[in-house]
């Protein structure tokens, strides 16, 4: 969770100093933004690590809020493209527009972050990467879903556990640590919600989360 915002503002601020981004204001201002939202949201990880330290905490407490999904996406798929690294081909299907979840804000967006992360990383140079929602009794299921190398059956169920790493994996991600999916996990399930996963090897993975809509659907419902 701690490399995200660090590679995201490094990556911002490597187009201001390298590629000439810091000429035109419009772009100035968007690197500099995305580099202040990184720093904030950095800060934001290690006062929880603080804090979860000094109180000796087994689990850490959540703060739900009505959070637009639309804006968070958007957001997030924004960053991750800007540290890919390569080419990153993205569609986002959001409906209605002015959807809003119950979460966390901050754990929220590490589960989208690692997913995404997740999505990127194991993809083709050319990568496809697609969030939609469905919505169905009172809850929303996001999904993120990529073209990419796939993961085998056998390590379907295995993929939560903490430090695992497939041999498809290990092959594309040396420095990983095998946690992204098992914290992920953690979180969601720290919402009384769940997570599967869809995948072919060769063809792609697709991760499907649930979390419960906010009282302000239902009023509008």
């Amino acid at each position: 969770e701690l490399k995200t915002p660090i590679a995201v503002a490094y990556a911002a601020n490597d187009a201001l100093l390298n590629f000439n981004q810091a000429e035109e204001k419009t772009q100035r201002d968007k690197y500099l933004r995305i580099c202040q939202e990184q720093l904030q949201r950095l800060s934001r990880l290690v006062e929880q690590i603080l804090s979860m330290s000094m109180e000796r905490r087994r689990t850490f407490r959540l703060h739900p809020e009505e959070l637009s999904l639309q804006e968070i996406v958007e957001r997030l798929v924004e960053q991750h493209k800007l540290k890919a690294g390569k080419p990153v081909h993205t569609s986002t299907d959001i409906e209605p527009q002015d959807l809003t979840v119950l979460a966390d804000r901050t754990h929220f967006s590490n589960i989208l972050s690692n997913l995404l992360d997740n999505a990127i990383k194991f993809s083709h140079h050319n990568s496809v990467i697609k969030v939609e929602t469905t919505e169905r009794k009172n809850k929303i299921f996001i999904s993120v879903k990529d073209t990419g190398i796939g993961i085998p059956k056998e390590d379907l169920k295995l993929i939560w556990d903490r430090f695992y790493k497939s041999d498809l994996s290990r092959g594309k991600d040396k420095k990983g640590t095998g946690l992204g999916l098992s914290i992920t996990r953690e979180i969601i399930h720290s919402h009384n919600e769940h997570i599967n996963v869809i995948s072919t090897p060769g063809e792609g993975s697709e991760f499907i989360f649930s979390l419960p809509l906010s009282e302000e659907n239902d009023e509008e419902d």
